[in-house]
């Protein structure tokens, strides 16, 4: 694994805490990236600021991982998932052709993390995988010595890594997906993501559905990129509030 000097020892100890397995597993690889527009906020940063350890919470089959390690050949991700087994919560899987395609070794027993280990496999010399919930493991990757340059959440969609991060990765920028996704009154996402770039007084990018909560204002180029994803965005939106709201119960909950 290549590793930054200034960072070999904290790498080296989380790499070893949190092993590959010793072969890769027999499912199919799966080339799977559920990018809604946007993510070129996150891989310019990568190229041009230098990002060399890059932390990302939700990583699911790698798809997002495998762009941030084609944005930069120095750049080593940190994925932290817990790789469930899926159950009915998860629709959107079976919704998506490939999700039909792979439905009997993504819903079989560890379907998810061993298709994550198989698709990843020939870039584990710049991936180190974290098996657990983030509540669990980014307080031991931060005791471990983590300083990540970046950090990418898609996970819960309300953005309760958001302060768990700002707290213990306070040099890290801090980035996300879900920016246009509404559980059917709002957009949980945003207000956390707006409360951290207030409290850190740095700037808050959005296009598409990524995030950035950046220490240097917008530029030029990215606020063609943002005008030129409106809009898809607005597309976005309605899709979303529409999806939600026809999947709610009588008494008002999300199914």
């Amino acid at each position: 694994m290549l590793i930054p000097m200034a960072q070999r020892d904290p790498l080296e100890t989380i790499a070893a805490r949190f092993p590959w397995p010793a072969e890769r597993p027999s499912e199919t690889p799966i080339c799977w990236n559920m990018d809604y527009g946007g993510r070129r906020l996150i891989t310019d940063v990568i190229t041009r600021r230098d990002v060399r350890v890059l932390l990302e919470i939700g990583s699911f089959l790698g798809g997002s991982a495998r762009q941030w390690l084609t944005a930069s050949p120095d750049v080593i991700v940190i994925c932290v998932d817990p790789w469930p087994d899926l159950d009915d919560s998860r629709p959107l899987i079976d919704k998506h052709k490939l999700g039909r395609v792979f439905r009997g070794q993504l819903r079989s027993a560890e379907g998810i993390y061993r298709s994550f280990v198989a698709s990843m496999w020939n870039e584990r010399s710049r991936v180190i995988h974290v098996r657990g919930t983030s509540a669990d493991t980014l307080p031991t990757l931060h005791a471990l010595g983590l300083k990540p340059d970046l950090v990418y959440i898609d996970a819960d969609k309300r953005g309760a890594e958001i302060a768990t991060c700002d707290e213990l990765f306070p040099d890290a920028l801090i980035s996300g997906d879900d920016w246009n996704w509404s559980d059917g009154y709002a957009f949980p996402i945003r207000e956390p993501a707006r409360e951290s770039a207030r409290l850190r007084r740095r700037h808050l990018k959005h296009y598409g559905t990524t995030w950035l909560i950046d220490d240097r204002p917008w530029t030029v180029r990215e606020r063609i990129l943002q005008l030129q994803a409106t809009p898809r965005s607005v597309a976005q939106v309605a899709e979303s509030f529409i999806s939600r709201l026809r999947g709610r119960t009588s008494s008002g909950r999300a199914r």
